[in-house]
């Protein structure tokens, strides 16, 4: 019964942190296009690098820093950094390249991530992630390849990003992080239900 209860609850949790994912794309999405700016290519604000490679052996599953490369997870842990904390990162290549993410601890860019780096004095670090996470589908399809796609840096550098006052950036991004933390929140509380749940099976089989 108890089991019934928590799988209810899971499926309910999944339902609200999908919603208001759909709520905070359908928001950026409004506020992009209703704002007014300059429109410039994302090298004319940044410098995109590329990722060092690290041997798969030399990988963790636990760790002092992440690695980013081109999934939307981490792909194991390592002992060094090379990239600071609030980064924003975009997958390279693979079947998620193009994935923007936030990255709020400094982390191991792998041979397959790009980061944003030198981030021009006049243009808000999260009002750029948001307006990039809000045009994700777009930066998709610049991959090219089929086996292993990935995304050209040249095309990344040429992709089109929006610019208002440095004011709007901040008061847009404020209000989109906000709808992000809520998300985490309620992540959280998602993985507290699994691991509840994953409890209380280990319990029933000893």
């Amino acid at each position: 019964h108890l089991l019934a209860l928590l799988d209810d609850r899971i499926a309910t949790q999944n339902k609200i942190i999908e919603d208001l994912k759909i709520l905070k794309s359908a928001i950026a999405e409004r506020l992009f296009n209703s704002t007014d700016g300059d429109i410039l290519s994302l090298s004319d604000v940044c410098i995109i690098q590329k990722g060092k490679q690290v041997n798969g052996e030399d990988l963790s599953e636990t760790g002092k820093f992440y690695v980013m490369n081109g999934g939307v997870e981490p792909s194991g842990y390592y002992d060094q950094c090379n990239t600071p904390a609030n980064t924003i990162s975009i997958s390279e290549g693979g079947n998620s390249c193009g994935y923007i993410q936030y990255n709020r601890d400094a982390f191991w860019s792998g041979g397959h991530c790009y980061t944003l780096n030198n981030i021009q004095p006049n243009v808000c670090k999260l009002y750029l992630y948001h307006y990039l996470k809000s045009q994700e589908s777009s930066i998709m399809k610049l991959r090219i390849g089929t086996g292993l796609p990935n995304i050209q840096k040249k095309d990344l550098e040429k992709f089109h990003i929006l610019l208002t006052s440095k004011a709007i950036q901040e008061s847009i991004s404020a209000f989109l992080t906000t709808i992000d933390r809520k998300i985490t929140n309620e992540d959280m509380l998602l993985q507290r239900f699994q691991k509840g749940k994953q409890y209380l099976l280990r319990q029933m089989f000893i």
